[in-house]
């Protein structure tokens, strides 16, 4: 302990919440020993309190402002009261924010009823900035423009062929990104962030992108930072899968779950892992590409090698077999549509599949065991309260969840529910709203997530 009373935790930067480290400006700081503080020391000093308070100042800023959001309109004392935060520090932070706009004053409140003034009510102020969400999972993409309450402005799609080279693709997306904000009477500094969701594994550190052949034509990392350019501000990617885990976890059919796995069953295969309420993403944002583990049953090996799940069970692995084992009753029923089983589409699939087609609906039950199987492992491995059946294959809910249900309770260890998702084709927005808002509260807050 030094002669003034102070502990060598503190001569060493340890500040206690809350204490104070001002330190005298003369060099007679000592020690017991004799020792003074240098003046390098007592620098060191200061610069350790500061960024422990700026860091504990950021924390309750960023805890303010989802409260807020949360249970608005609300006032200061009960922000306090809850939140155990002193009413200086409750003022301080509060004005901080409504300084910055993303939060508002609106009236008073009720009074408490053993009287006093009305509280002044604060509210979140949800046209703050705006986001652009992109899905580009599907055959059209889809673009979003929406307020920090993920609210739609306006939605358009966009018909971009499968031959078109990354230049067509970069023009249409850029056209589409200035429809969305000119005719919301919006310019580029009310954007705060461009969210992208597609297939495939992007790095946002070395921008560089791991997707199926059909799809590199995007160039994800080029595309990136040209729009980070071209609209200067923040470039979101995210997995598809994992964008729409995220929504149905905030929206969907995963609210009241802390635990859950979002399958994605469609063109590809994928599954997005939510681990107590937090995206799981893995060592180098792999986590959820189950596409590659072995499925179950005979497709286990082929040819003496091991098979692949996601191209045992996703739409070009049906099309493909219904080209090679197709009967002549389930050609006729495509031929009704005026194709032929080398130039159908999911959405024929679908029409046949509707319309009771034995050769489908056998074909769709096998592919119903294997995926089951799949996910019977992914809850005995993560003992997760709930799978979401997403993507394509939800159309085939009434045959597929019974099937993958039954295979789930009589093989996984603490068996759960999989249930279908309720977002349809808006679980990607949704997720990419909820993640780009989380960034959006962070960086107004200069909050680091570790």
């Amino acid at each position: 302990m030094f002669a003034d009373g102070k502990t060598e935790e503190f001569r060493a930067g340890i500040v206690p919440l809350g204490g104070n480290a001002e330190i005298p400006a003369d060099t007679g700081y000592s020690a017991a020993d004799g020792r003074n503080f240098s003046l390098n020391e007592r620098i060191v000093m200061n610069i350790i309190h500061t960024v422990d308070q700026t860091h504990i100042r950021s924390i309750n800023q960023r805890v303010i402002l989802e409260r807020i959001y949360c249970d608005e309109p609300i006032s200061r004392a009960e922000l306090a009261r809850e939140l155990c935060i002193s009413k200086s520090a409750m003022t301080e932070n509060v004005s901080s924010l409504l300084d910055i706009g993303i939060i508002r004053e609106v009236g008073a409140g009720v009074a408490m009823s053993t009287g006093g003034r009305k509280p002044i009510m604060l509210k979140f102020n949800k046209n703050y900035q705006y986001i652009i969400a992109i899905e580009l999972n599907f055959e059209d993409p889809i673009f979003v423009l929406g307020n920090l309450r993920g609210e739609t402005l306006n939605k358009i799609t966009v018909a971009i062929s499968n031959d078109s080279g990354y230049e067509e693709r970069l023009e249409l997306v850029v056209n589409a990104a200035n429809r969305l904000l000119s005719t919301a009477e919006l310019s580029t500094k009310d954007l705060a962030i461009i969210a992208i969701s597609c297939p495939g594994v992007f790095d946002p550190e070395s921008r560089n992108y791991y997707a199926e052949s059909h799809f590199a034509n995007w160039k994800m990392g080029d595309l990136s930072r040209q729009l980070e350019e071209l609209f200067e501000t923040q470039v979101l990617v995210v997995n598809d899968v994992n964008a729409a885990a995220v929504g149905e976890f905030n929206s969907g059919a995963g609210r009241d779950a802390k635990n859950l796995v979002y399958i994605s069953g469609g063109q590809g295969f994928g599954a997005g892992v939510i681990i107590n309420g937090e995206l799981y993403l893995g060592s180098t944002n792999r986590a959820g590409e189950i596409s590659n583990s072995i499925p179950a049953g005979p497709l286990g090996l082929v040819n003496g090698k091991f098979g692949n799940l996601g191209y045992s069970v996703n739409i070009r692995a049906l099309k493909e077999y219904i080209c090679a084992k197709a009967p002549q009753k389930t050609k006729d029923a495509f031929a009704a549509l005026g194709k032929n089983p080398d130039s159908i589409g999911f959405k024929d699939i679908l029409w046949v599949w509707r319309g009771g087609d034995k050769f489908l609906r056998q074909r769709v039950e096998e592919m119903s065991v294997i995926i089951g199987a799949a996910i019977s492992n992914i809850i005995s491995l993560l003992n997760c309260d709930l799978v979401i059946l997403g993507g394509d294959y939800v159309a085939f809910q009434s045959q597929m969840l019974p099937t993958i249900n039954r295979v789930v309770r009589e093989s996984a260890f603490a068996p759960v529910n999989v249930v279908s998702a309720s977002l349809e084709t808006n679980a990607g927005i949704c997720g990419l709203f909820a993640l780009s808002r989380d960034i959006i509260f962070d960086k107004v807050c200069n909050y680091e997530r570790t």
